[in-house]
């Protein structure tokens, strides 16, 4: 099957990954999470609302983020290959 076959059918996530948990991210997650819950637990009422809107905002923030990013690479990608099948300033050419 070809790329373009396994991308249609949904056999390519790229989303889908595996982390190290023994790594940095695994850490920084642990912590957040851990801060997180006790920040649930410590606040109430509108302090609460807005700690829960600042983490849902921030999961917004960081979605747009990664989404753009992904379309700058993708386009970057495409350029790049763009221009080595099309430009043709070479000094030499093909006999």
């Amino acid at each position: 099957m070809s790329f373009i076959e396994e991308f249609f059918y949904g056999n390519i996530n790229p989303n889908v990954k595996r982390y190290d948990q023994n790594g940095s991210y695994a850490k920084a997650m642990r912590r957040f999470c851990d801060n997180e819950d006790e920040l649930n637990k410590m606040l109430k009422g509108k302090p609460l609302h807005m700690f829960l809107d600042l983490v849902n905002a921030h999961d917004e923030i960081v979605g747009i983020t990664s989404f753009e990013n992904f379309k700058l690479g993708f386009r970057l990608g495409v350029q790049m290959i763009c221009d080595a099948l099309v430009c043709d300033d070479g000094v030499f050419k093909d006999l």
